[in-house]
Formats: structure tokens, sequence, C-alpha cells
């Protein structure tokens, strides 16, 4: 969740009315999400529209949406709006800002706050899209595409956030003081986390899997099911060449093979997948959690309210639950087994 920004939407409101020529008449702070500042805006005829306002989304991200949204015809693809000018995003201070349709609905996110989910139909719905995403890489030029690694993104970002409970930094709020004793508390089960994760890299690489068109984060938050149970796959921003495991491990968990029997149907073809390979993004998740959370709060946050939430989602990955991840990949394996694509 973001704490708002305290720039004036006035201003930007105006950029965008010129940028887009939509007569757009009001603004309003969206709350979710958590490195890019979002918005809802509304036009004189009612129309609503949604605004991403961010310093770290490249505009190669926002073609490729494009470009699986109107070449590939993926209609559960939600892609940025053409400016007048034709292009995918407006600078605006030091951000860019990109409009998108605005779709009305609930994601998947919203039914876990209130212990509800997708049903089986709507994960095999989900299932089918993501097989239909990953069928598009042949389709279009990828060379553009970020390709994914085997190896910590930031590592050394996370590295400095575990030097800081080393070097006894004077603490400038309580957040920090809480946060430096404990990665005090839990440096060597960090450290042990990531040898484990660089074992299963080095068994990820020896796969040899093929990598298609993966959207990188088919988390709750970004699964949208609309009035009409029609379903969305918004937040482009990690979209790379990757393993199938990148999309996949997002649904792993109790009901996963609901998922991967539809996913290995649409795809239709001999499919391989490896369970080195999702516990390789399982312990992932949790470093970069770890990494990213430390170090808004060591080093970026201005604001108390920000810093209790990130606070408060730090504390589901310190320390790392290893045992749990481990229980995952053995249950991933089970369920590979049974489906017959190990």
């Amino acid at each position: 969740m973001k704490v708002d920004n305290a720039f004036d939407k006035t201003e930007l409101l105006q950029r965008l009315r010129i940028a887009y020529t939509i007569p757009l008449r009001s603004i309003t702070f969206f709350p979710e999400g958590e490195d890019s500042y979002g918005y809802i805006v509304v036009s004189e005829t009612g129309e609503k529209y949604f605004v991403k306002a961010s310093t770290s989304v490249p505009d190669t991200c926002l073609q490729y949406a494009s470009l699986l949204r109107y070449q590939c015809n993926i209609s559960g693809v939600v892609a940025p709006l053409k400016t007048s000018d034709g292009t995918l995003s407006i600078p605006w201070h030091d951000f860019r800002v990109s409009l998108f349709p605005f779709i009305e609905g609930k994601s998947r996110w919203d039914l876990w706050k209130v212990e509800k989910d997708f049903t089986d139909a709507e994960l095999d719905q989900t299932a089918a899209l993501l097989a239909t995403i990953h069928l598009c890489t042949d389709e279009i030029e990828t060379s553009h595409l970020t390709t994914a690694k085997y190896d910590l993104p930031l590592r050394n970002e996370l590295y400095t956030v575990l030097e800081a409970s080393v070097k006894k930094a004077p603490s400038q709020n309580s957040y920090q003081k809480q946060l430096l004793a404990a990665l005090a508390a839990h440096r060597s089960s960090i450290l042990e986390t990531m040898d484990r994760y660089d074992e299963l890299g080095r068994s990820a690489v020896a796969s040899q899997t093929s990598f298609v068109i993966t959207h990188g984060d088919p988390t709750p938050g970004n699964l949208i099911l609309d009035t009409e149970n029609r379903l969305y796959l918004i937040d482009w921003d990690g979209v790379c060449l990757g393993p199938p495991e990148k999309d996949l491990v997002s649904f792993t968990g109790e009901r996963f093979e609901v998922v991967l029997e539809r996913y290995l149907t649409e795809r239709a073809c001999d499919v391989s997948l490896y369970a080195d390979i999702f516990g390789f993004y399982i312990y992932e998740w949790t470093l970069n959690e770890i990494r990213d959370y430390g170090t808004k709060i060591l080093f970026k946050n201005k604001d108390r309210q920000q810093n209790e939430y990130d606070w408060e989602s730090l504390q589901d990955y310190l320390p790392p639950d290893r045992e749990l991840m481990e229980d995952g990949i053995a249950a991933i394996h089970r369920t590979l087994d049974r489906c017959g694509v190990l």
C-alpha cells in the first residue's frame, strides 16, 4: 500500500487532459500498489481511467503490454492508452505517467481480504490466460525484452540492508530501531536462505528450460474479475522473457493442480516444468521482500504511516521460514509428478 505523494494533482490532471485530449474532471488517490502512485480519474461524461505514476517502469514494458493486447489480441491484457502523439506515457516531474482503462470489478486480493477466493472455474480461466500469453512468444519480436536471470535482482541492496545492522548506524525512528534489531537477530538465517537460493539458481540454469513471455507478477492484486466475470491481468511492470514457472509460482498451493492442468491443456505441447525453478522463485520472493521493505524503512520512507505498513508487511518474511518454503517445494514436486511434467 502506498501513502499519497504531496505533488499537485491538479497540475497532473491538466497535463493528462492535454496529452490524451480527454475532458477529465477529477482525480482521486488509489492506495493499492507498492512502488508507483495510482489514481482514478473520471471524465466529464463519467468514464473512469486509471493513472500510474512511476519512476522505475521502462517504456519497454508498456510497449510489450500493448503488443500482447493489440497484436496478439489478448483481451485480458490491460495495456496503456496512447496519447494524442502516439506515446504510451508522458513525463511529469521525476515520473513517467500512463493512462489505462479502469476495470470495474474485484481483484483476487479483494476477495482474499474477505476470506473468499476465485472459484475453480475462475482459476481455470486464469491458467488459460497465462498459457495464451506464453504461447505468444513466437508471434512478436522479443529482442528488446529483458531476459530473466537466475540471480537476485539488486543483491547489493540486500547486502546494504544487512550491513546496516552490523554497522550500528544511528536510528532515526522506532521502526528503524526494530528493523535493525531484527536484522541482527536473524542475519545468519537470511544468509543461509541466500545460500539455498543460489543453489536453486544453479539447478535452474542446468535445466536449460525454454523461456517465454512472462507477466512476472500475476499475484492476487493484479488479477481482476470485472462485473461480467471477465478476467484481466494488470500491472505489466515486470514483463520479461523467463521460464513459465516465473508466472505459475503465484498459484502454487492447495489448488495448484487446478491451474496446472488447464495450463498444460492450453499449451497443447510438451512442457517441462521443474520444482527447483519454482523453489528458486519462492526463495526469491522472500529475499526481495526483505530487501525491498528493509530499504524503504532504513533509507527511503519519510512518512510514519508508510513505515508502519512496511514494517507490518515485513513480519511475514523476517525471519525467513525455510521449513515452509521447503515443504512448498516438495508439494510442487508431487503435483508435477502427478501431472506428468517432471
